[in-house]
């Protein structure tokens, strides 16, 4: 059962997730937010986006006047953060949305970089941008995780990604995705298994050993990619 404490830290976890990935969203630094921002000092924003102070309506308001968004798309936000968890008083991750899956990853390319022993370094903005389609480069079955819990920063941040795919199995000493049969998940580091555990190691807010019983996970899957 979650206590009232740790009720206001998830609640102040999801807050600033939230925020940091409507920031991001509106290309903004967390300068640029702060300096837009009414009597919102950087120090304070950083700990808004962490989780470690709370944000009165207010304070919200403010802020997210200065990235251009409003409660209704924050509140969304937190919504889709919310998820089954692995650990129901140490929620880690949050399953993204189905949409997250079907949406194309794809990047404006402004051209070419030279360079090497046999000529200097050019930037060739080649004339019209191309867009490569990151779709290509991942295996079929690869999925999305979207964070919200603290346990792996600095490894992963709330409000960031990573990319996993079933077919690939953890790697010791290496980021990895734990699915467990109840459909929750967790985002750990893998070090090893024995007939009956799964043995893994957070980070946040110190580096400590957890134990999984087998007999309740799904699957231990490698991490692909990570980002903010």
């Amino acid at each position: 059962m979650v206590d009232t404490t740790e009720h206001d830290r998830l609640a102040r976890e999801r807050a600033g997730a939230a925020l940091k990935i409507l920031r991001k969203r509106a290309g903004m630094t967390q300068e640029d937010a702060a300096g837009a921002a009414e009597r919102i000092s950087l120090p304070s924003w950083k700990n808004y986006e962490r989780g470690l102070r709370f944000m009165d309506n207010p304070t919200l308001a403010r802020a997210l006047r200065a990235i251009g968004s409003t409660p209704d798309e924050h509140a969304l936000e937190m919504q889709r953060l919310v998820g089954p968890v692995a650990f129901p008083d140490r929620p880690d991750s949050f399953r993204a949305g189905m949409e997250e899956r079907g949406r194309v990853m794809a990047l404006p390319v402004g051209g070419i970089a030279h360079g090497g022993a046999l000529r200097p370094n050019i930037y060739d903005d080649g004339g019209e941008a191309e867009v490569i389609d990151f779709a290509q480069f991942f295996a079929p079955g690869t999925r999305v995780l979207r964070l919200g819990g603290m346990s792996m920063v600095p490894y992963a941040e709330p409000g960031g990604f990573v990319t996993y795919n079933p077919r690939q199995p953890a790697r010791r000493g290496q980021g990895c995705v734990i699915e467990m049969k109840d459909g929750s998940y967790a985002v750990k580091r893998f070090e090893r298994t024995d007939e009956e555990t799964l043995y893994v190691t957070e980070l946040y807010p110190e580096e400590r050993e957890l134990q999984f019983p087998l007999r309740d996970v799904h699957g231990v899957y490698a991490i692909g990619l990570r980002g903010d």
